[in-house]
């Protein structure tokens, strides 16, 4: 057993030659962060029953909803109970959730908070913009950033969800080599998204 925090995409199928063929990338990213023993599951889409698989045995300290729409939320009713597990959700996607979930209740979460997991640690950021209560998680340990629907793959530099992203939420010093982990696709580094005057400006603080 695996004392290791890391990091699976759930859907990710490994073919007979042990070659990783992701999920389809038209499905929300369904993250899975910890180790061998406890976990935390990022943004439980529609395929709880394909969560709950890539979860095993393991313990889960939370779901997590970086935001309250279907695509972020639906299967997290679900999988929490399976699972006897607490979702979490910024209180400012209320109605989102509400209009999936009905009264269903969650745990709020806050800018600033803190999600122990395997011994380490998850920072919750509030970064409205694709919902009101969108939230992004960053795992200092690991150099890595959730994201959700706040970055990713179609946001250049100059778009306004990028500008936002940069200038409001995260401190400067964040590294141009964490890796985002976004609400749909592919991780990147999120150097990948600055410009070279941010990318200049980083490297030379």
């Amino acid at each position: 057993m695996s004392n290791r925090i890391r990091v699976e995409r759930v859907g990710t199928r490994q073919s007979q030659h042990g070659e990783q063929h992701p999920p389809d990338l038209d499905r929300t990213s369904v993250w899975v962060v910890g180790n061998d023993r406890e976990v935390v599951i990022i943004d439980a889409d529609e395929d709880g029953i394909d969560i709950a698989h890539s979860v095993k045995d393991r313990y889960v300290t939370a779901v997590i909803c970086t935001q309250g729409g279907r695509a972020h939320s639906a299967a997290a009713i679900d999988v929490a109970w399976a699972l006897c597990a607490p979702v979490l959700l910024h209180p400012a996607d209320h109605a989102l959730w509400e209009a999936v979930h009905g009264p269903c209740p969650y745990w709020q979460l806050e800018d600033g908070q803190r999600i122990a997991v395997a011994g380490e640690q998850l920072h919750v950021v509030h970064t409205p913009g694709a919902t009101p209560g969108s939230v992004s998680l960053h795992f200092p340990s690991l150099n890595a950033l959730f994201t959700g629907d706040a970055l990713g793959h179609s946001c250049e530099p100059s778009d306004d969800r990028s500008a936002q992203f940069s200038e409001f939420t995260f401190p400067s010093d964040l590294p141009a080599d964490t890796c985002v982990y976004p609400g749909h696709g592919d991780s990147f580094l999120l150097g990948d998204m600055l410009s070279p005057t941010d990318r200049w400006v980083r490297h030379s603080a």
